[in-house]
């Protein structure tokens, strides 16, 4: 019987220190009123950012549209066609679709230009039952945006307003809209991935501007659609994605600051013309630079010049260093061919060069392409 009450002695002790321990931590833990809000805090959160995106989602709603185009099949390609196979081949055929959206109440549409290129018809479709014909109004073939109208009548349409992009931050959430595949009214949802993106070309053109990155879903189909912030406002027109045929995160938009630049020069019809100098540019810290003497690390060194150019007509001239262009200061020739392509044909602008060491400074009268 000894042992007996030995074992009850035992117990009674382990079972005495373990509660003091387990009383003493619910003293010295994180007090469990400080949990519950914090809870309750992040379920609040979500709700509200699921209700900001629905929010955005159907004000936005009547404001995108769906474009699709047609083109004229050559005369040439008919006849043939019909004389060796005996084919009727139509006049036009099914050419390009997109997307695009209200930015004006009496019908004017921004979207991308290669959603329209090359077509002899445009119809505007509001929803699946309503279209309207549409006609080009201007164009920037290099920007890659175009304003089309829409022959509606005295109508009335619901006009989407133009934000600020410069005010974007990496990591800010974004709603694209438009109609991937054919998909009417897809609503994605995503964050600014990076700002000023910068590439040399896209699709065989030189890059004028820096775009927004986003890892919104992005898809044939959404080219000319909007990118809207939590505000309901246009930051950006969606372009183009890196990948083969469909979205793997990594979608760009134009800024849409870039393009309220021009926009003035859109509405007033016909193509925007871009500024071009004629020269051949490397830059200052190259190596091509170094062996023609160059001797500073910012600027753009003019390898050649164009005869009866802009800049030769000027007075620019191979081995020339362009420091300042228009009262900005050039680190590189891709900044400078850039700043170039974002003045308009005919421009004149200031241009200061560094010449044997001396700084020189010409007035050119810049030609367009």
């Amino acid at each position: 019987m000894r042992w007996l009450w030995t074992v009850l002695v035992f117990g009674l002790a382990v079972g005495l220190v373990i509660g003091y321990q387990i009383a003493r931590l619910q003293k010295s833990s994180v007090p469990t009123d400080l949990i519950i809000p914090l809870r309750a805090s992040a379920g609040k959160s979500v709700a509200s950012l699921s209700e900001a995106f629905v929010k955005v989602a159907k004000a936005s709603e009547e404001s995108v549209v769906h474009i699709a185009t047609t083109a004229p099949v050559p005369e040439e390609y008919r006849m043939f066609r019909q004389f060796f196979f005996g084919e009727e081949v139509p006049k036009r055929v099914p050419a390009n679709y997109g997307s695009g959206f209200f930015f004006r109440r009496d019908g004017y549409i921004l979207t991308n230009f290669h959603v329209i290129q090359g077509s002899d018809t445009i119809k505007v479709g509001i929803d699946e039952q309503t279209e309207f014909p549409a006609r080009l109004i201007g164009y920037d073939p290099l920007l890659d945006v175009a304003v089309i109208k829409v022959d509606g009548g005295n109508r009335q349409f619901k006009a989407l307003p133009l934000g600020d992009s410069d005010k974007l931050e990496k990591g800010e959430w974004v709603i694209a809209i438009g109609n991937p595949f054919g998909l009417d009214k897809t609503v994605t949802v995503g964050v600014v991935s990076a700002k000023g993106r910068e590439f040399e070309e896209i699709d065989g053109r030189p890059a004028i501007t820096s775009y927004i990155q986003t890892d919104a879903a992005i898809n044939p189909g959404n080219s000319g659609g909007p990118l809207l912030n939590l505000n309901g406002e246009v930051v950006g027109i969606n372009t183009f994605i890196i990948g083969q045929g469909g979205n793997i995160g990594i979608g760009f938009a134009l800024p849409i600051n870039e393009i309220k630049r021009i926009l003035n020069r859109l509405l007033k019809g016909g193509r925007i013309t871009r500024g071009a100098l004629g020269v051949v540019l490397v830059d200052a810290d190259s190596p091509e630079a170094r062996e023609m003497g160059i001797q500073v690390k910012e600027g753009a060194v003019i390898v050649s010049v164009a005869f009866n150019s802009p800049a030769y007509l000027a007075g620019l001239r191979p081995g020339d260093v362009i420091v300042m262009f228009k009262g900005v200061s050039i680190k590189d020739s891709s900044q400078l061919r850039r700043i170039v392509l974002q003045q308009p044909g005919g421009a004149v602008v200031d241009v200061e060069v560094l010449r044997d060491k001396r700084r020189l400074n010409f007035k050119v009268t810049l030609g367009s392409r």
